[in-house]
């Protein structure tokens, strides 16, 4: 086959249109194929006609990204049923599912108090979960049903953060083209970046070796496409994509999607109890103090626990004070630890493998900030502009209907000059050479 030809063809779509047991059926710019379904003759096809994308299901893929990780993953989608029949059978109504969340917490030896069951899956989640309790979430609108795909998009994002963190501070980093599109994806198309081959990916690049072993055996069920798992992640994406797109009407029907996406949720929120077995923090400030005559340092710990913000904002305690002999962590940093216990967790810093840094992907905005404020403000990474890196507010809500953009959604651009907020330019250099491998490798 000539370059040219190559060329041509390599400017048709090709759609997998279904999938056996032992083939694929693809439609190749208006002709239908049939090849194994073999994850080397789905690539051979791909490179004979010098084909970059193909897509499956509603949604785009780089075919960069495909590994035997997410092959089986990919491939189902274009035959994708719906939700299991016995999860709409056992719907998880508006008044039970915070009851449900606590029986899965309790299993995980979590001890839940006063029955506030989203405190212990992190402000990242928990601020979407609390917003789904108050009048608004319980309401028959678009907004509602908003509050419960973000909470499900803020736990994908959770782990995918968990996972990249990591894999940053790998000597030989395994650097799959998923990660630099995350990195370099335009700010105001990562509300629809897909997250669950992140997910995938950064699990394949870990292996066995992730801080939060949990994740593994949860990938491994995701990643079966005959489990419930697997079927409610595509459910929760596939409603969260059609409300960004404006494909939900605000009509009767609304009620019974509300149930129906509610009850996927509690059925993936339960899956990942394990997440209360960690603690997420923002190290604020760390000061040294000498005692005359001493022959040990003290380090004096500003920390704020990002869990319960609801419970913490109203003690009007955000920061917390803790001196470690002879031993501190990083400073502007978040940490997630491994445990519940934070005063614990923190005198026990000695021992590295019981925390990790998920900085520069989680920040604190408020150890940036000129002003003297005792109230964490956490971002997380957005994407980049250019040579700007962008974040946004964990909190930002999902525009529905025909807006487009809420004025309450705050965003924060670190460039490699901030001269309103001088102290980014630490981070902006933090940035840039923590995440050189991937910005500045080929997309």
């Amino acid at each position: 086959m000539s370059n040219t030809n190559s060329e041509v063809e390599g400017n048709k779509n090709i759609v997998i249109q279904n999938v056996s047991d032992s083939t694929i059926t693809l439609n190749v710019g208006g002709e239908v194929k049939e090849i194994d379904r073999k994850l080397e003759e789905l690539l051979s096809l791909f490179e004979k006609l010098s084909q970059k994308s193909f897509q499956s299901a509603d949604k785009t893929y780089n075919v960069a990204t495909i590994t035997p990780a997410n092959f089986d993953f990919i491939l189902k989608q274009a035959v994708f049923a719906g939700l299991p029949q016995d999860l709409k059978e056992n719907a998880s109504s508006e008044d039970n599912w915070a009851l449900s969340l606590k029986q899965a917490l309790v299993g995980q030896k979590i001890a839940v108090k006063n029955n506030r069951p989203f405190d212990h899956y992190g402000w990242l989640i928990e601020v979407f979960l609390q917003k789904m309790s108050t009048e608004v979430g319980k309401s028959i609108t678009l907004r509602a049903l908003s509050f419960m795909t973000e909470a499900y998009q803020a736990s994908l994002y959770y782990l995918c953060m968990i996972q990249l963190a990591q894999i940053l501070q790998q000597k030989n980093k395994v650097i799959n083209p998923i990660f630099t599109d995350f990195i370099k994806t335009m700010p105001e198309n990562q509300v629809l970046f897909d997250f669950q081959q992140l997910l995938l990916l950064g699990a394949e690049a870990l292996g066995d070796e992730n801080f939060v072993p949990e994740i593994v055996d949860f990938v491994e069920e995701l990643s079966d496409t005959n489990s419930d798992l697997y079927s409610v992640a595509l459910y929760l994406d596939k409603i969260r994509r059609q409300l960004i797109h404006n494909q939900i009407n605000d009509d009767s029907s609304l009620p019974q999607l509300l149930e129906e996406y509610r009850t996927a949720l509690i059925f993936w929120l339960r899956k990942l109890a394990f997440i209360a077995k960690y603690r997420l923090v923002s190290m604020k400030e760390i000061n040294i103090r000498y005692k005359l005559g001493a022959t040990s340092k003290e380090f004096i710990h500003f920390y704020g626990e990002l869990h319960g913000i609801y419970e913490s904002s109203l003690a009007g305690e955000d920061y917390t004070e803790l001196s470690i002999k002879d031993i501190f962590t990083f400073n502007q940093s978040i940490l997630l630890f491994r445990g519940t216990d934070i005063s614990a967790c923190l005198s026990e810093m000695h021992e590295h493998q019981n925390y990790i840094s998920l900085s520069p992907f989680i920040i604190d905005q408020s150890v940036f900030s000129e002003k003297i404020t005792q109230t964490p403000e956490i971002y997380n990474f957005g994407g980049m502009n250019g040579r700007n890196y962008h974040f946004v507010n964990y909190k930002n809500e999902l525009p529905t209907g025909e807006v487009k953009k809420l004025s309450s959604n705050k965003e924060l651009i670190v460039k490699k000059e901030n001269l309103k907020l001088p102290k980014l330019n630490q981070l902006f250099e933090h940035l840039d050479l923590l995440l050189s491998p991937f910005h500045k490798s080929k997309p």
